[in-house]
């Protein structure tokens, strides 16, 4: 395993200097609030594809967002249960109309675009991510509420996968970002 790996490594062409910086994937101003009694983050996701997933959207494969958030009991650095719940919103572009659609896949609704920018401003607008904490978890227990965005590399075809997996232009980098709910700590 470990020689067709190296082997791999080996037969990949290098990333050209500079090429993770021509892309960005980022949440815009997220924000944790509270919708019914449960918790959510609210936030936009701020996209500039690089020109692989440009090429990858033109070649028709689907190219998925994946927000995850992440949820549980505040013990320090262990988690011992971890609630993460995932968001997905699949682009992908339709060569025989000319347009670009996009789908968020946990409720189905898909819109479609002329542009790509107006996909990508789309992709902007603030939504609510609901996380499943509800309000009576969090005023008898601390909690860790964490979030990320990042490129699914997982529901990339399978021959793009390993590659997708070492290329930093499929990686937006971006660390979980971090809450604390709980009865001392009033979420708005």
């Amino acid at each position: 395993m470990v020689f067709i790996l190296l082997l791999l490594s080996a037969c990949d062409r290098p990333a050209e200097i500079g090429s993770s910086a021509d892309w960005a994937l980022s949440l815009s101003e997220p924000q944790i609030e509270w919708r019914g009694g449960v918790l959510g983050v609210s936030t936009g996701i701020a996209l500039t594809p690089s020109a692989a997933i440009l090429e990858a959207l033109d070649h028709g494969v689907a190219v998925s967002v994946v927000v995850a958030t992440r949820v549980h009991p505040w013990h320090g650095a262990l988690a011992a249960t971890d609630q993460t719940r995932n968001h997905r919103f699949e682009i992908r572009y339709l060569p025989l109309i000319e347009h670009h659609q996009l789908t968020e896949l946990k409720t189905g609704q898909t819109d479609t675009y002329p542009r790509l920018s107006m996909l990508l401003r789309a992709l902007s607008e603030r939504r609510w991510l609901d996380t499943h904490l509800t309000r009576d978890q969090a005023n008898t227990d601390e909690w860790q509420v964490q979030v990320r965005v990042d490129i699914d590399r997982e529901r990339l075809p399978a021959p793009m996968q390993l590659s997708a997996w070492r290329d930093e232009r499929w990686r937006s980098g971006q660390d979980w970002l971090t809450w604390r709910v709980g009865p001392d700590h009033h979420a708005p």
